[in-house]
């Protein structure tokens, strides 16, 4: 669950909102994993792979982002870059089950 305290520019308080994250387990699962890859590619030479799977990558913060818009419709307007911004907030503060994917020096 997100909750949000939403203010306005003079940091007065607007509306709190609640959104469930369940919505967006796919989406997380599926940019946890391109995200993954990604870090495993980057070892490799050659560019057209790291390109594809940053498009993916790419598509799927869209479509969550659309998703936090619609979901979020009935509180308040958020742009497209605010969208994207949250839903980057939300998946850096997933737990992570994973090592560092760069080895220590």
């Amino acid at each position: 669950m997100l909750a949000m305290q939403i203010t306005d520019d003079a940091g007065e308080h607007v509306t709190m909102h609640h959104l469930s994250l369940s919505l967006f387990g796919r989406l997380l699962r599926d940019y946890t994993r391109v995200c993954e890859c990604y870090f495993e590619a980057i070892r490799f030479p050659g560019l057209q792979h790291l390109e594809e799977l940053d498009c993916g990558r790419r598509n799927i913060h869209n479509k969550a982002s659309e998703l936090l818009r619609e979901n979020l419709s009935s509180a308040v307007r958020v742009d497209h870059d605010t969208a994207r911004r949250l839903f980057t907030l939300i998946y850096s503060l997933l737990p992570r089950r994973t090592t560092h994917p760069f080895p220590a020096n």
